[in-house]
């Protein structure tokens, strides 16, 4: 750790020429500085210098675990018989798990579609919905051992045994089988490979439990990043830390089966009488009318938003400005998904699928996010998306939602308690930075992850460019 440190010529973003003295975490100066001795020096050489990125939605265990799994999505296998032949030659003979899988590629698979793949080992594959898992003959087959072993009476229905697929099921599915910690360190430092110096982790289910957690692993350094957790209810977090932080109570509706209105208010009631705000998932239009309309009768308190809003008329923009909402949303989708969106979304809905442009200029408070592992988790190409509008294949969908780099860019800038509040790099504030390569003139160009130089948490570096930053030390004056 560098409790102390120079920045020199740095063009710290919309401000200018600067060094920067960082002591304790904290940006002690900034001007024309001279090293003091023995202070660690380092050039950023007219590199931009921004506040650290932070992902405003991650699942980050799901993140994780998907860096060792395999990818089931149609950017990687286009077809059934390309996804039979990744099963296949998986290697090994344990568990094998699959994410990122749509109906485009081999249609409605079941338990027996996948044996006729692979019937040699336990495979469970994730819709990228998050929502539905499909498991083979060989993984029922443990299932249903470790509920006889258990006495379980989980709510499994018969006829997802029979069929293999699990809609909403991730509880019990893990109280059978167990969890097992994935690779945290890792996806922490693809991250912080990113310029990530903080996330929001959004999965519904956190508790208490999920909160030490992460202390753990934040005490262990295995995560790099200060973390906001959304929580399944507003329970009182004892002893928050500075980097493990308790968030808004996350609220997930599905349009198939939505809830009273008056008992969504009440929960929303409820969280605000405890002074936490709510962050509603809506993906549909009538899901994004349900909310409002809710929030709108409960009434609202600073923090609470909205995520993915992923369909919103205009009709709607005016009832989240009024409300004076955030809105949390995946840009990079427009990318990642969007010739399927070509051909599974109504026409009518597509001018208002994941707008940008619409949001910033009705003055909503707009901020940018992964959702990965159900979407890409790097910014610049989420950022890339929100400029360009391109989906894979380069067709531009809603051009009129377009944004500046700039506006990109403020997207990642805000904080985990302000989503969508740019910060600045200013005396006093902490030391969460993420140095380019290049000036920002150029770097605006390619919004490209590989221009990140050197990343700081709270004045630490987490990530440096292989052999891209020489340390120069002060030496003390000879004595006459």
């Amino acid at each position: 750790m560098w409790l102390e440190m120079l920045i020199t010529n740095a063009e710290v973003y919309q401000v200018g020429l600067y060094d920067l003295r960082i002591d304790g975490g904290i940006i002690v100066e900034m001007g024309r500085l001279q090293p003091l001795h023995g202070e660690p020096v380092v050039d950023a050489a007219g590199g931009a210098l921004l506040p650290g990125l932070t992902d405003h939605h991650i699942h980050f265990l799901s993140y994780a675990a998907s860096l060792s799994s395999i990818d089931c999505s149609p950017s990687k296998v286009a077809n059934g018989i390309q996804l039979a032949e990744l099963l296949r030659q998986t290697p090994g003979d344990t568990w094998l798990r699959g994410f990122g899988y749509h109906e485009s590629v081999a249609g409605d698979i079941d338990r027996h579609w996948i044996d006729q793949c692979c019937d040699h080992r336990p495979v469970r594959i994730q819709h990228r919905t998050g929502r539905l898992w499909i498991y083979n003959s060989a993984a029922i087959e443990q299932l249903k051992l470790a509920m006889e072993q258990q006495n379980s009476n989980h709510p499994l229905t018969t006829s997802s045994l029979e069929s293999g697929r699990f809609y909403d099921a991730d509880q019990s599915l893990g109280d059978l089988l167990g969890r097992h910690l994935p690779p945290v360190a890792e996806a922490s430092r693809r991250l912080a490979a990113f310029g990530i110096t903080a996330f929001s982790d959004m999965t519904p289910s956190n508790d208490q439990e999920t909160f030490s957690l992460f202390k753990r692993l934040r005490q262990q350094n295995n995560l790099l990043q200060h973390v906001q957790l959304a929580r399944n209810k507003p329970f009182t977090q004892t002893n928050p830390t500075d980097s493990v932080m308790p968030g808004p109570v996350k609220i997930h509706l599905h349009e198939s089966r939505l809830p009273a209105l008056q008992d969504l208010v009440d929960r929303i009631t409820l969280s605000h009488e405890h002074g936490v705000a709510v962050a509603i998932h809506a993906v549909t239009e009538i899901e994004m009318l349900f909310s409002i309309t809710a929030l709108e009768d409960a009434g609202t308190i600073q923090g609470d938003r909205i995520e993915h809003a992923s369909v919103t008329p205009d009709y709607l923009l005016e009832k989240i400005k009024a409300l004076d909402l955030t809105v949390v949303t995946q840009p990079q989708f427009i990318f990642g998904k969007g010739d399927t969106y070509r051909q599974d979304v109504a026409a009518d809905s597509l001018p208002h699928l994941y707008r940008c442009a619409a949001f910033v200029n009705s003055g909503i408070a707009l901020a940018g996010s992964s959702d990965a592992p159900f979407g890409c988790p790097d910014p610049w190409s989420s950022m890339r998306a929100a400029v360009t509008r391109r989906t894979s294949s380069g067709h531009v969908l809603t051009g009129d939602e377009v944004l500046s780099p700039e506006q990109a860019l403020a997207l990642y800038l805000g904080g985990l308690h302000s989503p969508g509040k740019l910060r600045q790099l200013e005396v006093g504030a902490t030391a969460d930075l993420c140095l380019l390569d290049r000036p920002w003139l150029l770097a605006r160009r390619t919004l490209h992850s590989d221009h990140v130089k050197l990343v700081f948490n709270q004045g630490t570096p987490v990530y440096q460019k292989q052999d891209c930053i020489s340390l120069q030390y002060q030496k003390a004056q000879p004595t006459l």
